[in-house]
Formats: C-alpha cells, sequence, structure tokens
C-alpha cells in the first residue's frame, strides 16, 4: 500500500503552539520536592520550557524533535522528576513521528510515486527503521526510570508503562498515517475507475459513430448509384423511347425518398426525436425489395432465400452486404451483366454469396468507394466471427461471399 506523502508547512501552524502550550503545562506543573539537592528547582523550569518550545517544530523535523524531548525527559527523570509530566513531550513527539516519518522517508516516497515506482518494498524498509528510530527514545526512558534511585524517586511510573506509553504513542500515529494513505488510495483507485469509465465510454461513442457512418455510405452510396443508373437510362430514353422515362423518374423518386427516409432514421440514433417513431432496420425478408429496385437499374438479379429467421443484428448485416455487392454489381459489371444472390444455412453456417458475370476485376480498377464498401462488409462479417471473400467469380466476373456461424451467435468477437 502506498504511502502518502504529507506536505509539511513551512511555519508552525496554530495546533503546533497549542500543543507547545498543553505539554509546557503538564510538563511545568510536575512536582519539583523530589529533586536532587544540588540541582535548582528554576532548572526544572527551564527544562519544562525548553520541551514546550521543541513542539512547534515537530512536523518540520519530527526525528529532531523526538531526540531533543527524550534527552530533556531522562535528564529530568534520572534528577528526580515526575515521569510523567516529564514524558509528555516524549509522547507528543513520538506520536508525530509515527505521523509523519523521517524527513528521508518522505522524500524518498515522493521520489518513488513521481517516477511511477512501485515503492511497497521500499517503504516497508523506511518503516522498519522508523520503528527502530522510535524504540531509542523508549529505550532511553525506559532504562532512565529504571534506574535504582529514579525509580524510587518517580514512583508509581515504573519502567514498562513508560516505554509502553512512548512506543503506544508512535504505534498510534504510524496507525493514523496508514489509514490516511489507505482512504487516499481507496480514492485514488476511484478516481481513476472513473476516468476509465469515461474513457470506454468515449470509445463505445466512436465506435458507435464509426457504425453509423457505414449505415450512412451503404445508404446513400446504394441510392446515388441507382439513380444515376436511372437517371443515364431516363436520357437516353428520352430520345429513344419517351413513355418509358415516366418509369425511370418514379423509379428515381422512390429512390431518393427511401434514402431521404433511411437517413433520418440513422441519423435519429444522434439525435433521437422522442416524437418520431423508428421504422424497424431492414433484413431477410427485405431483399426482393431491394432486388426489384436494382433490376429497375438495368441488371437482371436471381435471388435464391429459403425462408428462415435470423437475429435482428444479422439480419441487418446479411442485408447490408447484399446492398453493397449490388450496388457494386451496378457500377463495375457493365451493361447487360446479371448477378445472383444467395443466402442458405449450412451445417452451422450462414452462406451469403453474390456473383455476377459481368467485366469482374479485369475492368477498369474499382474506385476508392469500392474499397471502402469491401472493408465495411468485411467488418459486419467479422462482428459475427465470421469471414468474407472478393475477388475474381469461378467463371468469370466478381463474387462476394460471406460465412457467418449461426451457432452462438453471442459470442461474436468484440472489436
Amino acid at each position: 500500500m502506498m504511502t502518502s506523502v504529507r506536505k509539511q508547512p513551512r511555519v508552525p501552524s496554530p495546533a503546533d503552539w497549542l500543543v507547545a502550550l498543553i505539554v509546557l503545562v503538564i510538563t511545568g506543573s510536575g512536582s519539583t520536592g523530589t529533586v536532587v539537592a544540588w540541582l535548582p528547582h528554576s532548572a526544572i523550569a527551564l527544562l519544562a520550557v525548553a520541551q514546550g518550545l521543541l513542539m512547534p517544530a515537530r512536523r518540520r523535523a519530527p526525528v529532531a524533535t523526538l531526540a531533543g524531548t527524550t534527552v530533556l525527559a531522562v535528564g529530568m527523570i534520572v534528577v528526580g522528576y515526575p515521569a510523567g509530566s516529564a514524558t509528555i513531550g516524549v509522547l507528543a513527539a513520538a506520536y508525530t513521528f509515527g505521523m509523519y516519518g523521517s524527513r528521508r522517508g518522505r522524500l524518498h516516497n515522493g521520489t518513488a510515486s513521481s517516477s511511477g515506482q512501485t515503492p511497497d518494498v521500499s517503504e516497508r524498509s523506511q518503516a522498519l527503521r522508523d520503528a527502530a528510530t522510535a524504540a531509542i527514545p523508549a529505550l532511553a526512558t525506559v532504562l532512565a526510570t529504571a534506574t535504582p534511585k529514579a525509580r524510587a524517586l518517580t514512583a508509581p511510573w515504573g519502567p514498562a508503562s513508560v516505554g509502553m506509553l512512548v512506543a503506544g504513542a508512535w504505534i498510534t500515529g504510524y496507525a493514523i498515517r496508514t489509514r490516511g494513505a489507505y482512504v487516499a488510495e481507496l480514492k485514488d483507485r476511484a478516481a481513476r475507475l472513473e476516468t476509465e469509465q469515461g474513457e470506454r465510454a468515449a470509445r463505445a461513442v466512436a465506435e458507435e459513430r464509426l457504425r453509423i457512418a457505414r449505415e450512412l455510405h451503404d445508404v446513400i452510396g446504394h441510392s446515388i448509384s441507382l439513380i444515376t443508373i436511372q437517371s443515364e437510362a431516363a436520357a437516353r430514353s428520352a430520345r429513344t423511347d419517351p413513355d418509358a422515362v415516366p418509369g425511370f423518374l418514379a423509379t428515381i423518386s422512390a429512390t431518393s425518398r427511401e434514402a431521404l427516409t433511411e437517413l433520418r432514421h440513422v441519423l435519429a440514433v444522434l439525435r433521437p426525436d422522442p416524437e418520431a417513431g423508428l421504422a424497424p432496420q431492414p433484413g431477410l425478408p427485405d431483399l426482393p425489395d431491394l432486388v426489384a429496385r436494382i433490376e429497375s437499374g438495368g441488371p437482371r438479379v436471381r435471388l435464391d432465400v429459403p425462408p428462415m429467421e435470423l437475429p435482428p443484428g444479422m439480419g441487418l448485416a446479411v442485408y447490408r452486404i447484399v446492398q453493397e455487392a449490388l450496388t457494386n454489381v451496378l457500377r463495375h459489371a457493365g451493361p447487360g451483366a446479371s448477378a445472383g444472390v444467395t443466402v442458405a444455412p449450412s451445417a452451422g453456417l450462414l452462406r451469403v454469396s453474390v456473383h455476377d458475370d459481368g467485366t469482374g476485376p479485369s475492368g477498369p480498377r474499382p474506385g476508392p468507394g469500392a474499397a471502402h464498401g469491401i472493408i465495411g462488409m468485411r467488418e459486419r462479417v467479422a462482428m459475427y466471427g465470421g469471414s468474407l471473400t472478393a475477388g475474381a467469380g469461378p467463371s468469370g466476373g466478381f463474387q462476394v461471399e460471406a460465412v457467418i456461424p449461426l451457432a452462438g451467435t453471442a459470442d461474436r468477437k468484440q472489436r
């Protein structure tokens, strides 16, 4: 456990002066009737004042204060001064030493904490050194009280009681010190945990925005490609078959409206409107409508999807994969191309295949949008622990094939 590094005041606080006054009063109140004859009573008063004057420095120099009060207390006990009054300054100094430790130990702990090192072993060693240092004044007062002359003069204070009081004062200070360090460590851990939770929340928001960006790419890319194909077909038909133009324009209008609707649904995640209901996300049942829109742009599409139930998220992923693959067919397969879409479960796996008989990879190189589309499809499949391949088909053209595990869909990869 890390001990806290306490900053000591440069000037004594009012509490330090209060402790000094208490020590001075208690030390000076001891009876001087039993003092040896050769020592003037006024000298005891000076020793009591000296003990009191050491107290303001107890936190800035705890070792020096403990040593000074011990020397004064031993001298007073030896000449016959009551041990209870003589050792009050030692008790205060021992308690302070237990609370703050030595100056060297504080500097060492501060350096270890600032450098990021783990100070547990060195702190235990420093605690042992502090305990040994505190044992010296306890032993000194015990020996002083144990001398035959001092024992007769200072009764009922015996060596054991004096030593236990000094040791107990240091133990009390050290216990309060470690308790404070423990509480500070708990607060620090709580603050770090709160920070980490905030960072995790920020990462979750970023991942959600990335997902929304992919949704926008799928929706807008597919719709714009279809609108472009329909517009070009309408422009050609305006000269050769004017009666077909209204049909192309109707498809453009419907596609635009659907794109705007889906765009509002996606953006509602960022700015939800409590008054606006959200339509369910597309899935396997919506694939026939998707194929119908694609066929209105030119290429024929064969759809083979058996009746089956999928989790909503997986159904959405399959729909977006098929949508992106067919959009690439519109862009790059060339005129007169046809495509096939197959969704089939097999041995605990869901296989999604979209292939065409167009120009394939040997044709013009796809632009950046197509590359991003393949990346988005691969990420969607990876969410469910699957894999995706995209490249030349076995009989020409281009093929996109995704394999998604059906069993244990909850064990999807965490990204």
